[in-house]
């Protein structure tokens, strides 16, 4: 704080010098003092405007680079207006008139512009746009000047205009416009500089107010006017061409300065490890590379300190050469690619997942997750999974042989007691009770396989058609296929979920003689009709359709077709009426379904099965 007390001290009394220096010259010459005032608004526009614009890729204030934009443009009015003043005999054919109509010009370019800028604060500028939009506006004001359309603003022997004084107090407006959005974004400035641009624009305003009582172009208005303009564009200049030189991450970097105190802390305190090196890599040096700069979280990972590692080599760190992973690094740094692998730290043994960057020339940066624990994670699962896969094949090999006596011994007491209806009844009840124990040992079978391999592409009408000539039973319907080419992505197991369908056609349908399939493609992705004509489904019975074990013979159809088509985000409802057949509907999600799949048709030709 001390610093910057004493840096606005000595701002003050340079300025108070400079005032006093640049009024004498009036005593000696007003045209002298005019010119001299105006030379140093000037240089200071042009000033602004080249720090701001070799800034801009760097600034994330939009403010200050559009204030460095418009100020190039309103220095070279105020170069015309300086040029154009009474005494200066350059523009001949014009009076002291145009001087003044420069001088509005540039007045109302600066106030709006500083209005403007304060509008872009938290914006990204397209630079190029600005630019050129000013040299289009400066352009047309300068050309509407001379071209004497611009309203007068000065006439010899009267003096000001009405349009003249007029604008200066709409300017004085427009200027406590701009004051009021600075309070507002305060925020967004340090306490110093928002006071220099408090005193800019309130200069400014006094300024004007000056210009709106003069006769004489060399009268005492006119005088005050500029040197509360030389005050103006001194706060201007102090606010973002000094203070940011001295202070560049506190003004012209200070979103700049935030964000890397943000990504500081995350780089330090996150749970992976990050590193940052330089690559070694010429003829009188064998390939390596640096340690730049390194998290808590990396260091730790080797048992050090940052400090410990910054500024050394990798091979005197891990006393190898080739240092581990240079290969990789070596390949990043010339395909500015990014890279990921897997790799394996046999002293530790852990398990570790390296992710590396280009950032730029020889540098790169590298993250490593510790994935120790998924590893033993997942080897524990995979050993579960073949224990519980060995055990529930036992079982059902068991069982299986256990379903197969039963089933033999029903049949020889059938044999035995062939016309008694009461043993009958009960062997009928008995017979049900096993398909519905060898039902359930089917479903863990094909539950099991679900997900074991890799979804693929699948075409729909190929797996109608060869369910529609495997199966015997389904020779009595007949389907309408109208699918194309439609293929999905899913489960190898698709073809049990169309052959459940259409078996439950066969077996509840009741009335079933045509099923037929189609789709519908909206923004939401692919809709799968199946829909039949037989007695549909029950609303009681609907809310529970794919529910484990639910149905009149106690099976797992319908649930186990959800979960198939589960496993690649295929969801299934049922929309049909009670008495109108079943509506099966498959939702597709977006990128899950394609067209191009060459199905293998009937002979005669058509989609129809009878």
């Amino acid at each position: 704080m001390r610093s910057i007390s004493s840096s606005l001290g000595s701002f003050v009394i340079s300025l108070l010098v400079f005032i006093v220096l640049i009024s004498l010259t009036a005593g000696y010459s007003y045209l002298l003092f005019h010119v001299s005032a105006e030379v140093f608004s000037i240089i200071i526009a042009g000033i602004i405007f080249v720090i701001t614009w070799n800034s801009r890729d760097k600034l994330e204030n939009g403010f200050l680079l559009f204030i460095g934009i418009a100020f190039f443009f309103i220095g070279s009015v105020d170069l015309l207006h300086t040029l154009a003043y009474k005494g200066m005999n350059i523009f001949t054919g014009y009076d002291a008139n145009l001087p003044t109509q420069l001088w509005i010009a540039s007045r109302y370019l600066e106030a709006v512009s500083l209005v403007t800028a304060l509008l872009f604060i938290n914006r990204r500028l397209r630079v190029g746009l600005i630019f050129w939009g000013y040299l289009v506006v400066t352009a047309l004001l300068v050309f509407v000047i001379f071209a004497r359309y611009f309203p007068d603003c000065y006439i010899e022997g009267s003096g000001l205009t009405p349009f003249k004084i007029i604008s200066e107090y709409v300017i004085c407006l427009i200027l406590a416009g701009a004051m009021i959005l600075l309070s507002k974004n305060k925020t967004h400035f340090t306490s110093d500089i928002l006071y220099l641009l408090y005193g800019a624009l309130i200069a400014t305003i006094f300024s004007e107010l000056a210009f709106t009582s003069y006769v004489s172009v060399y009268g005492p208005s006119n005088f005050l006017g500029h040197i509360l303009k030389i005050i103006a564009f001194a706060c201007m200049y102090q606010a973002i061409v000094v203070s940011g030189f001295q202070r560049p991450f506190e003004v012209l970097y200070r979103e700049v300065s935030q964000n890397e105190k943000k990504y500081r802390t995350l780089f330090d305190t996150m749970d992976e490890g990050m590193a940052i090196f330089d690559l070694i890599d010429d003829e009188d040096t064998r390939p390596d590379y640096r340690f730049v700069d390194v998290n808590n979280r990396y260091a730790s990972m080797m048992g050090r300190t940052p400090r410990d590692l910054i500024g050394r080599t990798g091979s005197e760190i891990y006393g190898a050469y080739p240092p581990p992973h240079l290969k990789q690094y070596l390949s990043v740094a010339k395909t500015h690619e990014p890279m990921r692998f897997f790799a394996y730290f046999k002293p530790d043994m852990k398990h570790y997942t390296v992710s590396v960057f280009f950032i730029d020339t020889s540098r790169i940066a590298t993250l490593i997750a510790d994935i120790t624990p998924l590893k033993i994670s997942e080897r524990a699962l995979v050993r579960a999974n073949k224990k519980l896969s060995l055990l529930t094949q036992i079982t059902r090999h068991d069982i299986n042989n256990d379903l197969s006596l039963a089933y033999a011994s029903l049949d020889l007491l059938k044999e035995k007691k062939p016309d008694d209806n009461e043993i009958a009844e009960y062997l009928g009840y008995l017979r049900e009770s096993i398909d519905a124990i060898n039902s359930k040992i089917t479903f863990t079978r094909n539950y099991e396989q679900m997900g074991t391999q890799k979804p693929r592409w699948q075409c729909i009408s190929a797996i109608i058609n060869e369910i529609c000539n495997s199966n015997i039973r389904f020779s009595s319907l007949k389907i309408q296929n109208s699918l194309d080419s439609l293929e999905i992505f899913a489960d190898l197991m698709l073809p049990k979920v169309f052959s459940n369908l259409i078996d439950n056609s066969a077996r509840h349908g009741k009335t079933v003689t045509t099923i037929s399939l189609s789709f519908t493609v909206h923004e939401n992705g692919c809709r799968i009709l199946y829909e039949d004509d037989g007695v549909g489904i029950s609303q009681h019975v609907r809310s529970h359709l794919f529910e484990p074990g639910y149905s009149m013979t106690h099976g797992f159809g319908l649930f186990l077709i959800k979960e198939i088509l589960l496993l690649t985000g295929i969801e299934i409802t049922e929309e049909g009426e009670e008495g109108k057949g079943v509506r099966f509907v498959l939702h597709v999600p977006p990128g899950g379904y394609q067209f191009g799949c060459k199905e293998k048709k009937p002979a005669s030709g058509s989609d129809e099965f009878t």
